[in-house]
């Protein structure tokens, strides 16, 4: 039975979705007009439920962040050969993983060619998704509390994760790595906190960040419904599937917790970014210059 309940939730976890007709004409939201790419913001992936641009946002003095440049996704590993294609059309240059050594080894990422792949490893308590589940496997779920895990997760980003994550902001501002795609494996931790801080930098209102990052329990909400029926049946219905609800989705208290250990630790946002992430000030304007417009 143990086994069985491993397949069923490795197979919500890294499996395809719905494979998309390659004859279909994927858009890229610069594709279209500037009031209607919100609606392609996530690009159509048959192996990946959460890639999507991080551009039309606007920020404090009324500027927009640029489409096409900055991409947050979840897992490459199942990418289809059509997905691969879409990948060099969006021209791609920089994929950044975010995961362990042992996610990496067990699914390593599909790389279109001429893509430089770049590891910055961020490991830290509950963002290990499949160690989770073995976890979760075992039964021993009494004492979990998904909710805690997860903002704690998010405040120890920020207070243990500046080597990562400083480096990774400062490569942006190379040319030869933009556009550049930042995952992990569900690709709303890891790369959720980074996709934040990342806006935040280009000044984008905290709330406006917030949104963003509850758009994965939007995205992935039908992957998210069967996982949870999976739960049910593969425990013959004696496991309580919404006790790790939060860790398939996220919750608005899990960026907020980081957003608040910033302000703890450092004093404000802006302070973090310089003396935690070491961030100038020339280079906060530089990377405003770069990918904002209007």
């Amino acid at each position: 039975m143990k086994n069985i309940f491993i397949l069923l939730m490795l197979s919500f976890l890294f499996g395809c979705g719905d494979a998309i007709d390659p004859a279909d004409q994927r858009v890229r939201p610069l594709d279209v007009a500037f009031d209607q790419r919100e609606t392609y913001r996530k690009l159509a992936m048959d192996g990946a439920e959460n890639f999507r641009d991080l551009g039309g946002y606007q920020t404090h003095d009324g500027k927009t962040v640029k489409w096409g440049m900055l991409y947050r996704s979840d897992s490459l590993a199942d990418l289809s050969e059509q997905d691969l294609a879409f990948i060099q059309r969006l021209n791609v240059k920089q994929i950044v993983d975010f995961r362990t050594p042992f996610e990496k080894a067990e699914d390593p990422d599909r790389i279109p060619t001429g893509i430089q792949y770049v590891e910055r490893e961020v490991d830290v308590e509950g963002t290990a998704v499949k160690e989770l589940f073995e976890k979760i496997s075992s039964g021993d779920i009494e004492d979990l509390n998904a909710v805690e895990l997860m903002e704690n997760a998010n405040r120890t980003f920020v207070s243990s994760q500046q080597s990562v994550y400083g480096p990774h902001l400062k490569s942006l501002l190379d040319d030869n790595n933009i556009p550049s795609v930042a995952h992990c494996t569900g690709g709303k931790d890891r790369a959720g906190f980074g996709a934040a801080i990342t806006l935040l930098a280009l000044g984008v209102p905290e709330e406006t960040v917030i949104n963003d990052f509850m758009l994965t329990n939007v995205y992935t909400e039908e992957k998210i419904n069967k996982y949870i029926w999976m739960i049910r049946l593969g425990s013959l219905f004696r496991t309580d599937p919404e006790k790790i609800r939060p860790l398939l989705g996220v919750e608005r208290s899990f960026i907020v917790a980081a957003l608040d250990q910033m302000k703890t630790e450092y004093g404000s946002i802006d302070n973090y970014f310089r003396q935690g992430l070491g961030l100038s000030d020339d280079e906060l304007l530089r990377l405003r210059e770069k990918f904002l417009e209007g």
